[in-house]
């Protein structure tokens, strides 16, 4: 009997031995990954992470980081800091049993467990959000490390609804859930977020004694999905998706306002050969109403032709400048890379396109670009002209849309200086005018040439080559004429669309 007890009193004292050996040996590896995170996060230029503390105990940890935003030069003084501090409880492995009675964290082999949480002794909005909450946890993230460095974390807001918040009447926030998981060194990282819903009510406002009842705008089942992996030169390829199945919203005042359903966004960069990558933005909405306009529509924004090693160097250049944002030669360092970029000859492309009760609307413009040789920029800026080797722009519309567009704008410009001069306004006498107006000059520009009408369609094409600019076929002169160079030099950096836009909507009286 004594033998047994002694048997296993040997088995325990091994067990505890291995397991705090075990839970020392995780709390090494768990640091070094804390800490090989936060400088794999510290690649974006726009955020800076700082580690504030780490305390490493046997069997648990605490850290504190500091996730800091770089403000663009000139922005707003008064739009507070989003920066914010994470506080964090990291449980070593291989089984994180200082976790246990810890809400939310799972007792899973591996190096460590970590559960984080916003810090609210650091930041201002952060207790806000904390006294929303009644003190709970606003947002916590519970991260499961694995032995080989891989890791998987969820996220979790629970649901939250108040009344009386600064300008808002009410709000209703159904929770937010995500989930992510990525290989070590940042190789890849996919995960899912969702938010069944969202509603804010604005506060009553008056206008003229008279109350009137607050905005609304209103999110039906947010999502977003990410998929990203380390391709050439350590570049992330992948896309990014976001989704709105309705976005609803209305001004104060206002007996309609808009409603979009099936809101998409999806961003995306791929691989094109061994050294370059091209990069996508394509913006839609299966519909669009708002006030009298009803339909659906598309935007497209293409990148090509990215040498895939330079944009690396200026990720590492955007780094740089971040600490050093008073270097002389950062400019220099900027233009030398520019230059790299551009004799891989990269492609921009733009479209567009819109399907309305009144009409439809299709558009694309591509430009291509190459270096501008051994000039110097900074000495002669208008040489920067000679990186646009050829561009070309295409756009065709219902002849019913550009009419009621048009008529539009001319019946608005009329009737605000008509109340600005304090002027009774006769409705039919102002749809006449204006409609007369937007006769005689969509005449005018057909007839100049930089318009076309065929059919019920209007379309215009203008083309970059060469150094000479052609819409519908006809030159633009680009360099200024005796007697008018400065208004010759405005019009030739105008775009002709500008241009004609520009003749189209100034009403004549």
């Amino acid at each position: 009997m004594n033998r047994l007890v002694g048997v296993a009193v040997t088995v325990l004292a091994v067990a505890a031995a291995g397991l705090t050996g075990g839970a020392y040996w995780s709390g090494l590896q768990a640091e070094r990954w804390y800490r090989e995170a936060l400088a794999e996060g510290s690649r974006n230029p726009d955020v800076k992470l700082s580690l504030i503390r780490y305390e490493r105990g046997l069997f648990s940890s605490q850290a504190v980081t500091r996730v800091q935003f770089v403000m663009p030069e000139g922005h707003d003084a008064n739009v507070p800091d989003p920066s914010f501090s994470v506080r964090d409880e990291i449980f070593h492995g291989p089984l994180p049993l200082a976790a246990r009675g810890t809400p939310g964290v799972p007792m899973a082999w591996g190096t460590a467990v970590v559960r984080s949480a916003l810090d609210p002794d650091n930041s201002g909005w952060p207790r806000e959000l904390l006294r929303l909450y009644g003190g709970q946890d606003p947002v916590v993230a519970i991260s499961q490390v694995g032995f080989d460095g891989t890791w998987e974390t969820r996220i979790a807001m629970p649901p939250l609804s108040l009344e009386g918040v600064e300008q808002l009447q009410a709000v209703k926030f159904a929770g937010l859930q995500a989930q992510f998981r990525g290989a070590p060194h940042g190789a890849s990282v996919q995960g899912t977020l969702s938010v069944p819903t969202i509603d804010l009510v604005g506060k009553p406002q008056a206008s003229e004694g008279q109350p009137v009842s607050g905005g609304h705008v209103s999110l039906r089942d947010l999502a977003m999905t990410v998929s990203y992996r380390k391709g050439p030169f350590n570049f992330l390829l992948g896309e990014t998706t976001f989704t709105i199945a309705e976005l609803r919203g209305r001004d104060a005042g206002q007996a309609a306002g808009f409603v979009m359903s099936n809101l998409s966004v999806n961003a995306s960069v791929s691989e094109q050969n061994a050294q370059q990558v091209a990069g996508d933005i394509l913006i839609k909405a299966d519909s669009i109403a708002a006030e009298q306009w009803n339909g659906t529509g598309s935007l497209r924004v293409g990148l090509r032709n990215l040498d895939a090693a330079t944009l690396g160097h200026l990720q590492q250049w955007q780094q740089k400048l971040a600490g050093r944002p008073d270097d002389p030669q950062a400019l220099e360092e900027w233009m030398t890379l520019v230059r790299s970029l551009l004799r891989g000859k990269p492609q921009f492309v733009l479209e567009t396109q819109a399907k309305v009760a009144q009409g439809e609307w299709q558009g694309k413009l591509t430009l291509d670009f190459q270096d501008f040789g051994d000039v110097n920029p900074f000495q002669d800026p208008a040489s920067l002209v000679g990186a646009l080797k050829a561009g070309l722009a295409d756009a065709t519309a219902s002849r019913a849309l550009v009419e009621t567009v048009l008529n539009d704008l001319i019946r608005g410009q009329s009737l605000a200086q008509a109340r600005e001069m304090g002027e009774q306004v006769d409705e039919r006498a102002l749809q006449s005018m204006a409609a007369e107006q937007t006769r005689q000059q969509l005449e005018q520009v057909v007839a100049s040439g930089l318009l076309r009408l065929e059919g019920d369609l209007y379309r215009t094409t203008a083309r970059f080559e060469g150094g000479k600019l052609l819409v519908n076929g006809q030159e633009i002169p680009l360099a200024p004429v005796p007697g008018d160079e400065e208004g010759t030099a405005m019009e030739a950096e105008a775009p002709p669309e500008a241009n004609s836009a520009a003749a189209v909507t100034t009403p004549q009286h």
